[in-house]
């Protein structure tokens, strides 16, 4: 894994000491289209920093990594841009070994994973940000909502937001954050033919400009976990 800082933010007279956040990402840094749009909305005196688990792997061993028969793919993304699918057990696996190894190895406050999936609560020395748990704390205990509307990146995950969402109905559209597919147009449509509540963009690659196509045909909200993600990071720190 390479973990290299990102942004220096410090001013002489600071009342608040410096915080640093290890953004994870289950693809491969740099993730310069994530931390663009979740750079300006941290606060000035939280140090961000980018880690990878594909980082330190060549092609042979990231093609281990490819979702078996029957197992949940995640999708996440190479430096070159391009998209990857990966199997959610080997990386749930890895995720926490790097979290603690980055833990251990590095002075950090804390880290944001660069992933939705609904990985299981596992205890860590710092905290750890899943944009999943805030989400749904968003959805469940914030809007209460009956009806949501789910977009994620393939077809093959259709059962996901059912079980990860239970207890709401749920009516969802695939669209991959890197490769093209409907527009946001189409998908609105959808959503509002089908009366949905509100949206989640359902995976860290959807972004700004993505809620904002989207919203010029859906007048209820939309949820993009890389925003929740910095608006978590903030309250914590």
């Amino acid at each position: 894994m390479v973990l290299w800082s990102i942004s220096k933010h410090s001013e002489k007279g600071n009342e608040l000491d410096s915080v640093r956040i290890a953004l994870i990402t289950i693809g491969q840094t740099p993730r310069e289209d994530v931390l663009s749009e979740i750079r300006p909305l941290i606060l000035p005196h939280i140090d961000i920093m980018e880690a990878g688990l594909l980082d330190d792997l060549d092609e042979e061993k990231i093609s281990r990594l490819k979702p078996k028969k029957e197992e949940m793919a995640l999708v996440s993304r190479l430096k070159d841009g391009s998209q990857i699918l990966l199997g959610e057990y080997k990386i749930r696996s890895m995720l926490s070994q790097s979290i603690r190894a980055l833990i251990s190895k590095r002075e950090i406050d804390a880290a944001g994973i660069l992933c939705t999936h609904d990985f299981p609560a596992t205890k860590f020395p710092v905290p750890v940000i899943f944009p999943a748990a805030y989400l749904k704390f968003i959805i469940y205990q914030v809007m209460r909502i009956e009806t949501l509307g789910v977009v994620v990146p393939l077809k093959s995950q259709m059962d996901w937001p059912k079980k990860k969402w239970s207890g709401k109905k749920v009516e969802w559209e695939a669209k991959s954050p890197y490769d093209q597919g409907k527009t946001w147009h189409k998908i609105a449509q959808t959503f509002n033919q089908k009366k949905t509540e509100a949206i989640i963009l359902d995976c860290i690659g959807y972004s700004i400009k993505d809620k904002m196509e989207l919203k010029k045909h859906f007048d209820r909200p939309v949820l993009v976990p890389r925003i929740v993600l910095a608006q978590a990071i903030n309250c914590l720190f």
